[in-house]
């Protein structure tokens, strides 16, 4: 469809909606072609990826910002770039030998070779630490089942030693260390991030985690220390982990018990075995690095003019993707150290920004609200552009009236058969429909005027940047077309993107942009319920319980959980939560991170009642919440 038509204000198009047969228009060539170029540039070869931290990012970051540049719009940064930059930092990586010796009375030593008898974990600080040990059993504070490894001991300064699990691992329910969890199934205490919070708590200087003997079986293998690299947040102290066999030697020497010992002691009555190990010292050198990465948004701005030019549309895309793999890689192990192109995800996205960064830059004397544009990176690690940029807007967030959100455009689906065999329209999902007050017919008319099938998601929570304006209660659309087999995978190649489908998605855009950017009365923003489905591919129902809580990852208080939103209509609202509470105690079991909460959910069944101890305004509350 020409470009002059299809730039008719979209409030007209609310008037006048084509009919329900209508099918999409034949795509603009040259817009194609234009699309074609980008898209095979920033999912080529020479942009790597597109992963933080390579050379290829920051390729694609200079392509954005010269389209930007060409199509008219103005640098948004206040240093006069197109960029807006942050850091972000890297993932542990091991960084020259790591050496662990343990020195005690009389001239006693015990030696610990590295990758033969211990190990960093991936959750690990770097760097020298030397201090006394303590032995803590496994590492367990649980008042509801009146239970401290802890007790009577000060660990402050020291290193832990830690025993994966709980006592009792493997006994029958009623034998069982918490009896709460389905026999079968890991009690919250079991996990590691729970344990590690613990430690943290207790302000030890280090944590080394040994194996029970079912977890090491005969091998006694090591964790790998990339198992739990990708850790958010990482831990903030060195941890490793030393083989039984080491830590059991060790104990005897100290304690004049095994470990085995120690073990039997706990799991025969349930009571704890933990003793400082009286003049003995752990130092250890943990040859690991985590890096500052130098990141940037590209953004770009199109002025307004007449009575909403103070007013503000965001047009965004992430433009990173995942590089060579690793982190977030659907490709597992074979994937690894190979190009994942990303272009669906989201090579797909920027070109669509840069296109409609063309079309909106080749408008005369438009009026209407200011037209910012983003590409924003760190996507993939967790919405890290977005976030910053919200925390840091180059334009006021109050007087932002939408966000429009393109991810993974490129893949319009066909649509299903019917029950006489008839193809019906192609299908794509927005997400956001209910965010604004205006939104619900504006993709109505859409979905008739370019005779698509538009599967509606009224939330605005998940799945990719628009998440970080909604929080910041921002309106928000997300246009996407859906999940496919070559997600996060080295085979999401530009030469697979529907480049016409892809243009009709652009040219839909273009259309809710420009009645955004006209519409006399901005959206209101409305809280919905929801945004995480995928209604293009349903998945069934997860195991577990929800609370209906965004989380706080930014929070490093280590007393528990903030929550940094409340759903709408969801439990914890209705159980009396509030956005700011810090979630310290789940059914008795204590909260000190997001990984604690996670873990204190395990075994918790929907419609039975929890009891959650929050705290707010420096005062301990409980609550019942029914998930």
């Amino acid at each position: 469809m020409p470009v002059t038509i299809r730039r008719l204000s979209f409030l007209l198009v609310l008037l006048l909606a084509a009919p329900a047969a209508a099918q999409p228009a034949a795509p603009d060539v040259a817009a194609v072609e234009r699309m074609r170029k980008d898209l095979f540039f920033l999912a080529g070869p020479e942009c790597e990826g597109r992963g933080v931290g390579t050379a290829g990012l920051d390729k694609a970051a200079d392509h954005v910002a010269a389209a930007f540049k060409t199509a008219g719009l103005k640098p948004a940064a206040k240093d006069g770039t197109y960029f807006q930059p942050f850091v972000m930092n890297g993932f542990p990586e091991l960084d020259g030998p790591s050496t662990l010796a343990f020195a005690g009375p009389n001239g006693k030593k015990v030696a610990a070779e590295a990758t033969v008898d211990f190990r960093p974990i991936g959750f690990t600080s770097g760097g020298k630490t030397a201090a006394g040990v303590v032995f803590v059993g496994h590492g367990i504070t649980a008042p509801n089942l009146k239970y401290d490894d802890y007790a009577g001991l000060d660990v402050k300064g020291k290193w832990v030693i830690v025993v994966r699990r709980t006592p009792r691992p493997e006994s029958s329910r009623d034998g069982r260390f918490d009896t709460a969890v389905p026999a079968g199934s890991d009690s919250p205490y079991s996990a590691l991030a729970g344990k590690l919070d613990n430690a943290v708590a207790h302000k030890a200087a280090g944590v080394i985690f040994v194996s029970d003997p079912v977890t090491a079986g005969d091998a006694d293998r090591l964790i790998p220390f990339d198992d739990h690299k990708y850790a958010d947040p990482p831990a903030r102290l060195p941890v490793l982990h030393l083989k039984r066999a080491a830590a059991s030697k060790l104990l005897a020497a100290a304690l004049g018990k095994t470990l085995g010992d120690l073990e039997e002691g706990i799991d025969a009555d349930l009571k704890p075995r933990s003793a400082e190990l009286t003049g003995w010292t752990a130092a250890a050198a943990v040859g690991v690095a985590r890096k500052e990465i130098p990141v940037k948004n590209v953004v770009g701005v199109l002025a307004g003019s007449g009575p909403l030019a103070d007013e503000t549309v965001v047009i965004g895309a992430h433009y990173d993707h995942l590089g060579y793999g690793g982190y977030g890689s659907a490709g597992g192990k074979p994937a690894d150290g190979k190009i994942h192109y990303g272009a669906d995800d989201n090579g797909s996205g920027t070109t669509g920004l840069l296109e409609l960064a063309r079309r909106f830059g080749a408008m005369k004397d438009r009026r209407g609200r200011r037209l910012v544009f983003v590409a924003f990176t760190g996507e993939e690690r967790g919405l890290f552009g977005s976030v910053y940029y919200c925390d840091h807007p180059l334009f006021p967030l109050e007087r932002t009236a939408a966000m429009v959100n393109m991810d993974m455009i490129g893949r319009m689906r066909p649509g299903a058969g019917d029950w006489l065999g008839l193809t019906t329209k192609p299908r794509m999902v927005v997400y956001g429909t209910g965010t604004g007050s205006t939104f619900d017919p504006t993709i109505d008319a859409a979905e008739s005027r370019y005779g698509l099938k538009i599967l509606k998601v009224p939330g605005g929570i998940g799945r990719s940047d628009h998440e970080s304006f909604y929080k910041k209660k921002v309106p928000v659309l997300f246009l996407f077309t859906g999940l496919h087999d070559e997600y996060h995978r080295p085979t999401d190649t530009p030469d697979k993107i529907d480049l016409p489908a892809m243009a009709a998605v652009v040219d839909m855009a273009e259309d809710l942009v420009l009645d955004l950017a006209t519409a006399l009365a901005r959206p209101k923003y409305r809280e919905q319920v929801g945004g995480f489905e995928d209604p293009l591919n349903p998945t069934p129902p997860r195991p577990g319980v929800r609370f209906g809580v965004r989380p706080d990852y930014a929070y490093m208080g280590g007393d528990g959980m903030r929550i940094e939103g409340v759903t709408g209509g969801g439990a914890a609202e209705k159980g009396g939560l509030k956005d700011g509470d810090v979630i310290v105690e789940i059914g008795g079991v204590p909260v000190r991170s997001v990984n604690g909460y996670m873990a204190a959910l395990v075994g918790k069944k929907p419609g039975d009642p929890i009891e959650v101890v929050v705290l707010r305004g420096g005062k301990k509350v409980t609550l019942k919440v029914v998930p």
